[in-house]
């Protein structure tokens, strides 16, 4: 079962499923058609769409429901997860790249994350990250944790640089199916030495 994660403002906790008011407040925010495309998949459709995704995408390890303590309800997501094709792929396929991160491609894992647009700007999301970077080298010692952002969205790209996570590389024409979308590439990285020499 995953760990509940919290900070000052938030708490990052396992998804309910099989909740009908969990699937209402997601539904609220991933309808929400500047969200989803922004990270890959569509808007959702509807609450029974919504309670779908809990259950079978949402409702695992490592990945929370953000809620705001004096809110409540799920306003976002956050994730680690294994290290996707998208980030190994441009390291792994340039040798320059490979000999200065492979090592960080071991043991490592991968962020994702959302927050719903009414919370947008008011620094929710890099409170999340660091919490999350913390949980994966401090509880999970990972190696490293990846980051992977359009590069179309810079505004994911501020939270990343606010928690210490640099630019490795760039892609061009990242295929993201759940949308039939083609999508330029921004790909950061924080070390475990470098998250620890930054605290």
């Amino acid at each position: 079962m995953n760990s509940t994660i919290e900070t000052e403002r938030l708490l990052l906790r396992p998804w309910k499923t099989d909740d009908r008011a969990e699937a209402e407040a997601l539904f609220r925010y991933a309808s929400d058609p500047e969200i989803g495309p922004r990270c890959g998949w569509p808007p959702h459709t509807s609450v029974e769409d919504s309670m779908s995704v809990i259950k079978n995408v949402l409702a695992v390890d490592g990945n929370w429901a953000i809620t705001i303590k004096d809110y409540g309800e799920p306003v976002g997501s956050i994730a680690l997860k294994p290290v996707s094709h998208y980030i190994a792929d441009p390291i792994t396929a340039d040798a320059e790249l490979t000999a200065k991160y492979g090592e960080a491609l071991r043991n490592a894992k991968e962020l994702g994350y959302w927050i719903g647009r009414p919370f947008w700007g008011k620094g929710y999301m890099p409170e999340a990250l660091n919490a999350v970077l913390a949980f994966a080298f401090d509880t999970l010692h990972a190696e490293g944790v990846w980051g992977g952002h359009y590069a179309a969205n810079p505004q994911s790209g501020r939270v990343m640089k606010k928690c210490g996570m640099k630019v490795v590389c760039t892609t061009r024409c990242d295929y993201f199916p759940l949308i039939d979308e083609y999508h330029d590439g921004v790909v950061r990285l924080i070390a475990a030495a470098q998250w620890r020499a930054a605290r």
